[in-house]
C-alpha cells in the first residue's frame, strides 16, 4: 500500500467514526423524532387548533362592528358627546 491509500483509510475511517458518534447522541435522537414525528398523539392538537379558531372569529367580527361603527355618516362638524375625563 502507498501512503496516499492509508491517508485515505484513515480519513474515511476517522469521518465515519465521527459521522456514527454524532448520529447517536442527542442530535441524532432530534433528528429520529422530527421523521417519526416526535411522541404526540395525532389529533391531540385539535383543540388547541379549534379554541384559537374560534378566537379569530370573534377577534373578526369586533373588527367588522368597528369598521361599520367608524364608517357610519355623520353630519359635517358634529361629534358624539363624550364623557368628561
Amino acid at each position: 500500500m502507498n501512503p496516499d491509500q492509508v491517508l485515505l483509510i484513515v480519513i474515511v475511517s476517522i469521518a465515519a467514526w465521527t459521522v456514527t458518534r454524532v448520529l447517536r447522541g442527542s442530535l441524532g435522537d432530534a433528528i429520529a423524532r422530527r421523521i417519526g414525528g416526535g411522541h404526540s398523539e395525532p389529533g391531540a392538537r385539535d383543540h388547541e387548533v379549534a379554541e384559537l379558531q374560534s378566537r379569530v372569529a370573534e377577534l373578526e367580527e369586533r373588527v367588522d362592528f368597528t369598521e361599520r361603527v367608524l364608517l357610519q355618516e355623520r353630519p359635517d362638524g358634529q361629534l358624539r358627546p363624550g364623557k368628561a375625563p
